[in-house]
């Protein structure tokens, strides 16, 4: 199979930053539920290679109360302060320091913007194919991005669930976490589970809450296969119950929590880790999603999410 070096691919941006902030605005007063069809095209897998390059710096956010509804800047400039890690430009704005067993790659035969995607992917009792934010694609963890006390950002990606092996309790199955810079679990993380709940009907197949800032694993909505799902995160992270959280999913308000601990005792800040981290002796079998669209900023309007 012919590839093509991850340094070649052009840098794009997403051209629908303005309808993003109009269809979140307009799904808080409908609650519709929205859904992205996937892009089809020739499969095209390529070895995602670090490029070296500039990265841009991610500004100071002022922290604000928690409210719950997104208010994305129309005024400010979107690009200031913005982190775009969306592969058009290989791991441009990742790292792999603890990425596990696979390393990711580029692919391009599904995507939900520009040309390319991320692929991860894991077989058997594999455990874990992880980026972390922040760095040009190398296995330092140096330049990842940290969020301390009152950090407060807009995180937005899109994924797409190619095949799943999925978690259940005793089995975790991220896709996302704010790690802490402890040993311990995270207290932010979003993992896909197919479980009945323990009452037998609160449950289901989907996407799952996970970590003691979320209030454990909960259920928060289905979704599925083979279709693209956006995801924004707005959060201000604390180690001292002064944070929040907001998520949405494919513009539908879909958990809010106020005054949590995001920064896990013994951590002083929290970075991101985007991929698959599961128990793999416990949910063994193929598990293969694609990450695109992948932005932090400032504001919503910033991170252009669909």
């Amino acid at each position: 199979m012919a590839t093509i070096d991850a340094r070649e691919t052009a840098r794009g941006l997403p051209r629908w930053l303005t309808a993003c902030a109009l269809g979140i605005a307009l799904s808080l007063l409908t609650l519709p539920t929205a859904a992205v069809e996937a892009g089809q095209g020739r499969a095209h897998v390529a070895k995602a290679k670090p490029k070296p390059g500039p990265r841009i710096g991610l500004g100071a956010n002022k922290a604000v109360g928690g409210a719950p509804r997104p208010a994305a800047d129309s005024s400010g400039d979107s690009e200031a302060g913005v982190v775009d890690a969306g592969f058009e430009n290989g791991l441009d704005n990742w790292n792999t320091a603890g990425m596990g067993e696979v390393l990711p790659d580029l692919a391009n035969d599904t995507v939900r913007t520009g040309a390319w995607s991320g692929r991860f992917a894991l077989n058997g009792s594999q455990d874990r194919s992880e980026l972390i934010l922040g760095g040009n694609g190398n296995g330092s963890v140096n330049d990842a991005i940290r969020f301390y006390e009152g950090s407060e950002h807009y995180y937005a990606f899109s994924f797409y669930i190619n095949s799943m092996t999925y978690g259940e309790p005793g089995a975790h199955n991220l896709i996302m976490q704010l790690k802490g810079t402890d040993e311990g679990s995270p207290y932010f993380g979003l993992q896909l589970w197919d479980y009945e709940g323990d009452d037998g009907e609160s449950g289901g197949r989907g996407l799952w809450s996970h970590g003691e800032g979320m209030d454990g694993d909960r259920f928060l909505s289905p979704v599925s296969e083979h279709r693209w799902h956006d995801v924004v995160i707005h959060f201000r992270a604390s180690a001292h119950g002064d944070g929040f959280y907001t998520v949405y999913l494919n513009g539908v308000l879909l958990d809010h929590r106020d005054g949590v601990t995001l920064i896990p005792p013994g951590a002083d800040h929290d970075y991101i880790k985007s991929g698959l981290y599961r128990n793999g002796s416990e949910i063994p079998g193929n598990a293969e999603i694609r990450l695109d669209a992948v932005r932090l900023g400032p504001n919503l309007a910033a991170v252009g999410a669909a």
